[in-house]
């Protein structure tokens, strides 16, 4: 049985115009949720956004949505924004508690303390970063955030880069080819932290046996970091054909990114991006691997000129990573 945390206040945030993030995802997503055997939990009001985001940005936040104005060009608000963006903080903070799986919008993971992150040009349609929410609120330690939306999770990185209790594993898309154009493996955190932010890419046209490469070199890192929590932002934008990337992940990588959790007691996931189908199969494929559900799917391969890329970048990411762990 999964627990699902939902309320319809995630569909409340909507455009004006057509917005590729928009309340039809919260459909998408539980055309693929309906399916399995769940239990639905109501999500709660945070009250203390600051402890991840500066006072600065929460008034800002807070001040566009009252007037319906756009943070900037990716990213709206409307009236109900601001307490949308709550309430998905308190979805992941309600997942924590209950191992579950937070169907929350807006997304988070490119919000940092102060909005954008690490020099990106926008939010990415992110708000208030739900991720992380629960991390501050219970002071954790020795937490693995593994991140396999398809764009970098630059807000998410920038909250923790000097925290060496949080172990931040992002898989995304060569950032040289996608938004925020920050996430390359030199990036592994601050001066008492380095080692414990982790940025692994996938070149455009990667599939399924190019993320099966990452899966043992993530196990191995969470066998020596031991972490009491493993916390995911997972977004489904990386399946093939949803829309906004340019990477071929199926079901096959989906599921096997839910089975990382099942050797850890205590877990929880946010959901980020995903625009269509990725929204379906993949979330799908997702859940049944964290809930430990044996399932097979087919594995698709990349050709030999894009594995040959990614076998540049997993070299030097390598040879960063054995620096500190034992890959």
């Amino acid at each position: 049985m999964i627990t699902i945390v939902y309320d319809d206040i995630y569909r409340y945030h909507a455009p004006k115009k057509y917005h590729v993030e928009n309340p039809s995802r919260i459909d998408k997503a539980l055309s693929a949720i309906n399916q399995l055997e769940v239990k639905f939990e109501k999500p709660v009001r945070v009250d203390d956004p600051q402890i991840v985001h500066s006072e600065d940005y929460i008034k800002l936040v807070e001040k566009h949505s009252k007037l319906e104005e756009n943070l900037d060009a990716d990213t709206y608000t409307n009236k109900y924004t601001y307490e949308s963006a709550l309430y998905a903080m308190g979805g992941a903070l309600k997942a924590f508690e209950t191992n579950g799986f937070a169907l929350v919008r807006p997304p988070g993971h490119h919000a940092g303390v102060n909005g954008r992150a690490l020099g990106a040009p926008t939010l990415g349609f992110c708000i208030f970063n739900s991720v992380a929410y629960p991390i501050k609120r219970y002071k954790l330690k020795r937490v693995a955030i593994i991140d396999f939306d398809v764009h970098y999770g630059n807000g998410t990185q920038e909250i923790f880069y000097d925290d060496p209790d949080i172990l931040h594993i992002d898989v995304h898309q060569d950032p040289r080819t996608i938004y925020p154009g920050t996430g390359f493996v030199d990036m592994i955190g601050g001066k008492d932290a380095e080692g414990t932010k982790i940025n692994l890419l996938i070149p455009p046209l990667g599939s399924d046996d190019l993320y099966e490469e990452l899966i043992p070199i993530i196990q191995a890192i969470l066998d020596d970091f031991k972490p009491v929590v493993v916390a995911y932002s997972a977004g489904f934008d990386s399946y093939v054909g949803d829309g906004l990337a340019s990477v071929n992940a199926t079901e096959y990588t989906f599921y096997n990114f839910g089975m990382i959790s099942t050797k850890f007691t205590r877990k929880y996931a946010v959901l980020e991006g995903g625009y269509n189908k990725g929204l379906v199969k993949g979330l799908k494929a997702f859940l049944e691997g964290f809930a430990n559900l044996k399932i097979e799917y087919k594995k698709y391969k990349s050709s030999d000129t894009v594995k040959s890329r990614f076998m540049n970048y997993l070299s030097e990411e390598k040879n960063i990573l054995r620096n500190y762990w034992s890959i």
